[in-house]
Order: C-alpha cells, then structure tokens, then sequence
C-alpha cells in the first residue's frame, strides 16, 4: 500500500509544478513592455505640444522668420514621432518575445499534462483489473483496504481535474497564438510607419531647406514670392471651375455615347504612395494655410515619377505654364474630375480621351524646374479629386 501512497504523492507533485519555467524571464519581459508604454505616453503629450505650437504660430502674422520657426517645431515634431514609432517597434518585439516564450511554456505544460493523463489511465486501468475481492485478499489489514479505495478515489479525481486543466491551457494557447499573430502582424506596420516617418522628417528638412534656398532669406522676396504663389492657386482653382462646367457641356451636347465612354469612377493612386502624404486634405497643419487651403493630398514622389489617370476622361486642361503652377484637369464620369498639380511634364493634349492608368505626365516641384510654380516645398504630386465642382477628400 506504501507503494501506491508514495506513487500517487509523487504523480501530485509533478501535477503542481508551475506552468513554465520562464516565468520569471515573461515578468521581466513585461515590465519592459509597460516602461516603454509609459515612455511612449511621455512622447505623444511632447508631441501634441509642438502640435499646439504650430498651430499658435500660424494664427500670427505671417513673416519669414515665423514660418522658418514653424517649420522647426514641425522638424521636431517630426522627429518626435520617428522616436515614438521606433518605441512602438521595439514594444512589439518585446512583446512578441513574451508572447513565444509563454507559447512554449504552454506547450511543454499540455506535454506534461497529457503524460500525467496516461499515467492515470494506466494506473486506473491496472485497478479495474482486479475484483473487489482481489484487493480485500491482497491487502493485509481492513485498514490497508479502505485505503487502497481511498487511493482509487482521489486518483479518479486526480485525472479529472487533470482533464479541465488541460483544456484550460489548450485554450490559453490558442488565445497566445492568435496575441502572436496579431503582433506580428503590428511589427509589420510599425516598420512600415518608420519608414514613413523617416520620409516625413526628410521631407520637413528638405522644405525649409528649399524655402531658405528660394527666399534667399530675404523678407521681402518671401512675401513676393507668397503673394505670387496665391495668385497662381487662385487662378487655377477659377479656370479649374471653368473649364469643368464647359467640358460638362460639351459631352451633354456630344451625347450619350460621350458620356458612357468615360467609364467607371473607381479611382486608382495616380502614384504609389510608398513615402506616405506629406500634407492632407484641408490639413490644418498645411504650412501656407494662413493664405489659402489645401483642397488636395500632397503625395511625395522623385522628381520625374510618372503620372498615371485615376479614372477614365476627358482632358479639360493641360496647363504647362513654364516655371509657374502646370497642372492637369481631367474630367470623369458622375460629375467627378480630378487636378493634378506641379507637374514638371504633361503627355496628354486637351480635349483628348485617357485611360485609366495611363500616364499623364510626370511629377514636379523641384525649386526652379519647371511647373514647380513660385514657392513649393520640394517634389510631390498635387492630387485632387472633385465632386460636381467640390474638392472631396481622396482618401
């Protein structure tokens, strides 16, 4: 009997023993985890201040010196989210490292678990072998015999409870599994956000690089140069409206044949935006948005990238105007129309009909170059997107 007792005691401790031996390196883990979330905290509110102040600077009087100090603050802003993005990365990889270490610790409990099933199977198994009277006979005392019972009892309640933990943990795996895969799957899009926050800081950079470059640091050439710039957008956006209703009234006189060869309005990128948008629709933080808005996205792409169709249309306008804005109108189906700014070079003549995806023209916005118009920021695409005259969000 003292040989059942002492194998029943050692199958309960093995049962007992802790989930994973790596526990202790999961807590650290973890603590990692919570230290760069709380730093990561820290880093959003410095953000948001220099965001205030961007905002605050370009409510005051408009002046070189003002916009140079705006574009610093958006320079360390931008800097400040490359730091919080590349937090972000390592928070994950911690956490994928505490997640897998957990896993295998899951792994090698349910292994263990099921070779204590067996054993208990096995023990029982031999137990249901013999008759109620074998075990009286076999014991030497009444005594021994209702422990041998006893013994049987909790062993059944031993495997039971066995059972449940197993299903437990396998559950718990499962959940881990899915956390992993999430993970990784944010480890993805946390170097994907580096890189574009990289682009954003060079792109900040290059911008008051090129302002300096182009005002010559001269207050006087500054404002020259913005008032041009003004009115170079506040002609495109009238000819713009303009010419869209006179196309419109064209193709309704053309008929319908005109109309449906315009195709569908599932646009597509214009350009790849693998570097990100660099200014947004109506972007409150666009840099001359004391004087007009930003009815577009800003896409930055090299110098030369082609430019495809978004949709299927005519084009109402093919505007090469030298070392000014140059810009291209084309006209979609259900009253939509698409602008696309800054180009250094256009393929397409007015009145003709394009295809979606095929290209246009060629981005611009090179300083001097031409189609860069009087003050820009460095190449990208302008991209706009009308409905029935309206700039919309292309996003």
């Amino acid at each position: 009997m003292r040989k059942f007792a002492t194998a029943f005691i050692c199958l309960l401790f093995f049962i007992a023993l802790p989930v994973a031996a790596v526990d202790d390196t999961v807590i650290d883990l973890n603590n990692q985890i919570q230290t760069k979330q709380q730093e990561l905290e820290t880093l959003k509110k410095r953000i948001e201040t220099y965001q205030n102040a961007i905002v605050d600077k370009q409510n005051q009087v408009s002046s070189l010196r003002n916009q140079l100090n705006i574009l610093d603050d958006k320079i360390e802003q931008a800097a400040l989210e490359l730091e919080a993005n590349e937090l972000k990365l390592n928070t994950v990889t911690l956490q994928i490292q505490a997640v897998t270490l957990d896993i295998a610790a899951r792994e090698a409990d349910i292994s263990q678990k099921k070779s204590q099933i067996s054993e208990l199977v096995r023990q029982l198994y031999q137990a249901d072998q013999k008759t109620l009277l074998e075990v009286l006979v076999l014991n030497s005392s009444l005594g021994a015999f209702f422990d041998q019972l006893n013994y049987l009892e909790e062993l059944e309640k031993a495997l039971q409870n066995d059972i449940a933990d197993l299903k437990i943990v396998k559950a718990e795996l499962v959940r881990q599994q899915q956390n992993l895969a999430s993970y990784r799957v944010q480890l993805v899009k946390s170097r994907e956000e580096i890189e574009l926050a990289k682009a954003n800081l060079e792109s900040e950079q290059q911008t008051k690089a090129l302002i300096l470059q182009q005002t010559r640091q001269s207050e006087n050439r500054y404002q020259t140069l913005l008032a041009q710039t003004e009115e170079e957008r506040t002609q495109a956006n009238r000819e713009v409206a303009e010419l869209e209703s006179e196309i419109r009234n064209r193709l309704q006189l053309a008929g319908p044949e005109a109309l449906a060869q315009l195709g569908d309005t599932n646009f597509i990128w214009p350009v790849t935006p693998n570097k990100g948008i660099s200014t947004y629709f109506y972007d409150p933080t666009y840099i001359f948005r004391r004087y007009f808005e930003h009815p577009a996205i800003d896409i930055p792409k090299p110098q030369g990238t082609a430019i495809k169709a978004a949709a299927s249309g005519y084009v109402a306008r093919a505007k090469a105007a030298g070392l000014g804005y140059s810009y291209i109108m084309l006209v979609h189906k259900d009253g939509f129309a698409t602008v696309y700014g800054h180009v250094s070079r256009i393929d397409v003549e007015e009145g003709t009909y394009v295809t979606k995806g095929q290209v246009i023209g060629a981005v611009g916005g090179l300083p001097g170059t031409s189609g860069a118009g009087r003050l820009t920021t460095g190449p990208h695409l302008h991209f706009e997107i009308r409905s029935n005259g309206i700039p919309v969000n292309p996003l």
